[in-house]
């Protein structure tokens, strides 16, 4: 019996202390904030959007894209909106298409949709595709798409599914720590 009491007399004590410690800790400032890391997304950029894609037939794209990079301790994600022009040539018909799009990546995972107006001087169509697959931060992105054409015209050699390899040439990938930011908080 008289270890309990002992022990209960011990551990009243012990969580008397304790609620001291408390109250006097209270009364304290902290004057010390500690943010284990700081969630950011660099400044906005206009950077050079080059890109190879193949359907029934291959073409380049050359445009500009409007970047901004979110940096965080375990990955990066980035958030592009773009204008280009992709060409293409077969049989001797040149094919080219101004395009406006969307771009979202989160680490290794992208997904994009862009709008197309494809014309020959002859005859023009308008295509979206909407886009998913790999990439590295957005810097480089793999992607299959599915072309939905929302015209009456279509062109033979465009076909449905789409293979695109995307380059976002964005100095501040090379230099994140010393890019321009903006922070969130």
């Amino acid at each position: 019996m008289k270890y309990v009491v002992g022990f209960l007399l011990l551990t009243l004590s012990a969580d008397l202390l304790a609620q001291k410690d408390t109250v006097t800790t209270a009364v304290q400032k902290d004057t010390v904030t500690t943010i284990p890391f700081s969630l950011k997304w660099t400044k906005p950029r206009y950077v050079p959007r080059l890109g190879v894609a193949v359907q029934e037939t291959g073409s380049v794209e050359l445009g500009v894209a409007r970047q901004k990079i979110f940096i965080h301790p375990l990955s990066l994600a980035s958030l592009s909106s773009y204008v280009s022009g992709e060409a293409m040539i077969r049989d001797d018909n040149f094919v080219f298409g101004p395009k406006a799009g969307y771009e979202f990546t989160v680490g290794l995972i992208g997904v994009a949709t862009d709008i197309t107006y494809y014309t020959d001087t002859h005859k023009n169509s308008l295509v979206f595709t909407p886009k998913g697959g790999l990439t590295i931060f957005g810097f480089v992105s793999l992607y299959y798409g599915r072309n939905i054409t929302l015209s009456n015209s279509y062109f033979d050699y465009i076909s449905k599914n789409r293979f695109s390899i995307t380059f976002h040439i964005n100095r501040d990938y090379f230099d994140l720590k010393d890019a321009p930011k903006k922070a969130l908080r």
